[in-house]
């Protein structure tokens, strides 16, 4: 039996950096305890599955494992909402909630788009620095690896490595050696924000900052960086001096 589906897309917009984002999808329906959740997103992967009364883990798309949670005894108020942590300008995506009966049939469906900004930073050339700014929980793993690395334009270019509880100056691309610096117990604070020194008109980009531990992804900002130019004084490359008329005869 078809209940009722949902064509219209329901928006939902966040910053890069955050904790956890809601995508909601509620019903006023109880839901019988045989129903299968499944959130996919547009490739369609699985996001998360809920079946036989819990989630299934084994089943989502490694993107997303250790990251998306539903609420306990989400059949009782009919809450199929996901959360989704730590969401970065990858997650911009369109997700899809459907619920089947036994029989595979779908009793639901509700459309998500997320949308996550990203974060804008402007300096003008010839600061003395600036600051790609990304806090987070604290107490990361200690083992976590924090690299920042300009996504844009294109070849993506590492910026900074902090790994094994120290700076990785050695793995730095040459243009920003010995141009950028982190805070000390990065990894207690979770403050994760980069100090970029003199900055200059070309550093402009999109930049990224992704925190790993054992190949999983615990978090990750995008910053846009602009460094305006400085204005040049065209004045001071016209000859002051008046133009003398011709006096000849």
């Amino acid at each position: 039996m078809l209940w009722f589906v949902v064509l219209s897309v329901y928006q939902v917009e966040v910053g890069s950096g955050v904790e956890s984002v809601l995508l909601p999808c509620k019903t006023t329906v109880h839901l019988l305890r045989h129903v299968t959740v499944e959130w996919r997103d547009s490739d369609n992967r699985k996001v998360h599955v809920y079946q036989n009364g819990s989630d299934q883990p084994e089943e989502q798309n490694q993107d997303y494992r250790d990251r998306t949670e539903m609420k306990r005894n989400l059949l009782e108020p009919g809450d199929l909402s996901l959360t989704l942590k730590y969401p970065t300008y990858r997650d911009i995506d369109t997700f899809t909630c459907t619920v089947y009966n036994g029989e595979r049939k779908i009793l639901m469906k509700k459309r998500v788009k997320l949308w996550v900004k990203v974060c804008q930073v402007e300096v003008e050339e010839g600061a003395e620095s600036v600051q790609l700014p990304f806090k987070t929980t604290a107490d990361l793993p200690e083992d976590a690896t924090v690299e920042w690395v300009r996504i844009e334009p294109k070849p993506t270019t590492t910026v900074h490595v902090y790994q094994n509880s120290s700076d990785q100056p050695e793995i730095q691309n040459q243009d920003y050696r010995d141009r950028t610096e982190m805070k000390e117990d990065l990894l207690k604070t979770g403050d994760l924000s980069l100090t970029l020194k003199s900055p200059k008109e070309r550093d402009t980009g999109r930049y990224g900052c992704n925190v790993y531990s054992r190949g999983n992804l615990l978090r990750a900002k995008t910053v846009q960086l602009t460094v305006r130019g400085r204005t040049r004084n065209r004045s001071s490359s016209i000859d002051p001096t008046p133009l003398m008329a011709d006096q000849s005869v």
